[in-house]
């Protein structure tokens, strides 16, 4: 059977495996788009994608559109003649004068199991809402985000210490045999194929911002884990105490009860694994393990506790915070 040809579209390095498996399995690969570069250090140097990169060494056609929803880009793509669209990360919405255009259409992989996530950062969520699991999913794209038909899903647990960074590179493994099966099925039905998504099943993954990782101590101590998980690295996790930021690294959730009186964020023990025992919401607890201070290295919240005199005085929280609360 004829595999067909394709533009993949990707900027990320979860979008790389993808590329790599799909070129060692011999599929003609008639050209790469990816984001432009970006300058770092200072506007010194460019900074290319890991998809250019993976691009250049495999030696195929690469393309940096500022926008590809135009219609010198449309002209420059349909020059290639692509049979199908493979779509990974990219980081723009396509509109329909380019979905519409390849025989075998367009197709997405994104990293959740549709219709569950929809959005950004499917990834961070599934963790910070306490999912067991996740897994990879194939669709058609549509005009809708992430509401097109499935083609196929690929599913995994979520390790109970799992952070956003680690099952980040696990989905991305998982991307490329599920695509290669997808364009083959593609290829032999002449592009039939995929169920609808359930809707009344679809929740949303929004766009992170800074504020999702301020830490409510009002909260379960689990749910308060599992942001610390999955808000890592960015937009960190983050508390205030004696009127300092300080970044809240690594926790460990505990089976320890306290009355539910017990103000939320309080420091109830120091010393405790190298860290800081801490009142959650209803009563629960977890522990403190690593933190960062603005403008200090990283240290274990033991050592923080010497350096800056915390004590079962302090209470955790928002910026200006009474202390002693409890």
């Amino acid at each position: 059977m004829k595999r067909p040809r394709l533009i993949f579209m990707g900027t990320p390095d979860f979008a790389v495996p993808t590329l790599r498996e799909l070129a060692a399995r011999g599929f003609p690969v008639a050209a790469v788009v990816t984001r432009p570069d970006k300058p770092r250090d200072r506007g010194l140097r460019e900074a290319i994608t890991p998809v250019k990169q993976a691009a250049l060494d495999l030696g195929f056609p690469v393309l940096q559109p500022g926008n590809t929803n135009t219609p010198e880009f449309l002209k420059q793509l349909s020059a290639f003649r692509p049979d199908v669209l493979v779509v990974a990360a990219f980081g723009q919405i396509l509109k329909c004068e380019i979905l519409d255009k390849p025989p075998l259409g367009c197709v997405n992989l994104h990293a959740s199991l549709l219709p569950k996530y929809r959005g950004a950062a499917p990834i961070q969520w599934a963790i910070a809402r306490g999912e067991k699991e996740t897994g990879v999913t194939v669709q058609r794209m549509a005009a809708q985000v992430d509401c097109g038909h499935i083609l196929m899903q690929q599913k995994l647990m979520i390790g109970a210490e799992e952070t956003a960074p680690e099952l980040y590179m696990r989905l991305a493994m998982l991307g490329g045999p599920a695509m290669a099966e997808v364009l083959e099925n593609l290829a032999a039905s002449g592009g039939k194929g995929g169920r609808a998504q359930d809707e009344s099943q679809a929740t949303y993954a929004p766009r992170l911002t800074r504020e999702d990782g301020r830490i409510d101590w009002t909260l379960m101590a689990g749910e308060i884990y599992n942001r610390i998980r999955a808000f890592n690295p960015w937009p960190g996790t983050y508390t205030w105490v004696r009127g300092k930021r300080l970044k809240i690294l690594s926790a460990e959730a505990t089976n320890e009860t306290l009355p539910r009186e017990t103000v939320p964020g309080s420091i109830i023990r120091t010393g405790v694994a190298e860290g800081w025992l801490v009142a959650a919401g209803e009563g629960t607890t977890l522990i403190i393990r690593r933190v960062q201070c603005e403008n200090s290295r990283i240290m274990t919240a033991q050592a923080f506790t010497c350096g800056y005199h915390i004590d079962t005085k302090n209470v955790l929280g928002a910026k200006g915070r009474q202390e002693n609360a409890r």
